[in-house]
């Protein structure tokens, strides 16, 4: 007889060890004002356009969190079953907001690129190239967390949880599932999902401090 938690698992996206808990947020924001030049309107257009996006996923991100939270206690719960599809929804809907957001910042990062031609000073250059770099960076970890969590609601969607092969007392806790340690049973770590969003945090900053010596050196 195979437990609740294992069949899940099994069901879910097959991916690598937990990682270290989240740092603090990151400095990423629009920027107000720059001087009126090609290179500095591409700069704050796209730069601006990308950003916002950017934080709105990471709104999401958070609220997917709470959701991967309430996924980790069903098991407990002696309604588990509706809880389970509660959960499942709640993350189908903020894996559609992720698909949207991540096309609509790569779009933005890639007009951001042409504005190194926007000026003949390669220092100017390589700041801007250095900022798209990041925020590149930050755009891809968002898509391969999306990525990850659709592929997680498709095994949830996979899940029979009305199989009497699955049905067990005290919502599905059996002896089986309480030998199986902590971490097996967490589905954030499984996805490792609170190390990528260090990762997301660290792409993030590193673009705010480019931004942030374009704004003081070249706009």
């Amino acid at each position: 007889m195979i437990s609740h938690a294992t069949a899940f698992i099994l069901a879910a996206v097959s991916v690598a060890a937990p990682s270290p808990a989240p740092t603090a947020a990151p400095i990423l924001k629009e920027i107000g004002s720059v001087h009126v030049s090609s290179y500095c309107t591409a700069f704050y257009r796209n730069f601006n356009a990308a950003v916002h996006p950017l934080l709105q996923n990471d709104a999401t991100l958070e609220q997917t969190s709470a959701a991967l939270d309430g996924v980790n206690n069903l098991w407990s719960a002696l309604n588990w079953d509706q809880k389970f599809i509660d959960e499942r929804l709640r993350l189908e809907k903020y894996v559609g907001s992720l698909l949207v957001s991540t096309h609509d910042v790569q779009m933005e990062v890639n007009q951001l690129r042409q504005g190194e031609r926007e000026t003949n000073d390669p220092q100017r250059a390589q700041a801007m190239h250095m900022l798209a770099q990041e925020l590149q960076r930050a755009v891809d970890k968002q898509v391969q967390m999306t990525t990850d969590l659709h592929w997680l609601v498709v095994g949830m969607m996979d899940f029979d949880i009305a199989s009497t092969e699955l049905t067990h007392p005290l919502g599905g806790i059996t002896l089986a599932d309480m030998r199986i340690p902590a971490q097996g049973k967490d589905i954030k770590a499984y996805l490792r999902f609170d190390g990528m969003r260090d990762r997301l945090r660290d792409a993030e900053t590193k673009a705010a401090g480019w931004a942030g010596s374009i704004v003081q050196n070249y706009c």
